[in-house]
């Protein structure tokens, strides 16, 4: 048998290992406030891209594994945020093919994470998660030509007591998606490229004209002036 002091040593070790490094996993929920936009009378896609459905953001911060599950839940606020802002919603598999249907789209969006990061208690040496998240929203005309892109970030903050803990981590995510999504809301209509696009105007950057259409005919040219009679001598 191993003598008590040995099994007390292999104990503690057993103890460190399993303390050095906690795993906290969390699925970002989702935050639905009541909307209070007014839609746009459009037509509008929307793209979400497999890497953005299941987007998770992984990493080990202070012997902490983190690993927070960000897709689902912002597909359901974009999904909700969208459909207060415009008259229809479409999902779009392929931005690129959107020409086909019927009736037309006046724009398709496309969002992407850019970043997700945060700060802990220990790093900020006070008692808050400060969390920071970047998108890149990708505008394309109702033809699939990509038109625009913009750039939108939201910071959420909350309290927390262990550098460990959950709920508070959490909490400063979900409120980085309002203040991002409240900057969509009012910032994206009044962007120039899509302010075109909703007044049924082509944006710069968008589809060529048709190759196969036919061109506008040019004017004729001007008759030329009849000639004049060159002038006679006069008698002698």
């Amino acid at each position: 048998m191993m003598p008590l002091t040995a099994r007390l040593a292999a104990a503690a070790a057993l103890l460190a290992l399993a303390s050095a490094c906690t795993a906290t996993r969390l699925t970002t929920q989702s935050q639905l406030p009541p909307p209070l936009l007014d839609k746009l009378p459009a037509r509008v896609g929307v793209h979400y891209s497999k890497e953005f459905r299941e987007y998770v953001h992984k990493e080990t911060r202070g012997q902490v594994d983190y690993e927070v599950t960000l897709g689902p839940a912002h597909v359901t606020n974009l999904d909700w945020l969208l459909t207060a802002m415009f008259a229809e919603l479409v999902p779009v598999d392929d931005p690129a093919r959107v020409g086909e249907l019927s009736p037309p789209l006046t724009m398709v969006l496309e969002p992407r994470f850019e970043e997700y990061s945060f700060l802990t208690p220990r790093d900020v040496a006070g008692e808050a998660f400060i969390v920071t998240i970047r998108y890149l929203l990708t505008v394309y005309d109702g033809d699939g030509a990509r038109v625009d892109a913009f750039t939108y970030t939201g910071y959420g903050r909350e309290k927390a007591r262990t550098l460990a803990s959950k709920e508070p981590l959490a909490i400063a995510t979900q409120r980085a998606m309002r203040d991002a999504g409240a900057k969509v809301a009012v910032e994206l209509p009044d962007q120039d490229a899509v302010r075109l696009l909703l007044r049924g105007r082509p944006a710069p950057g968008g589809a060529s004209p048709d190759p196969q259409a036919p061109a506008e005919a040019a004017p004729e040219p001007a008759a030329p002036p009849p000639p004049q009679p060159a002038p006679q001598d006069p008698p002698a």
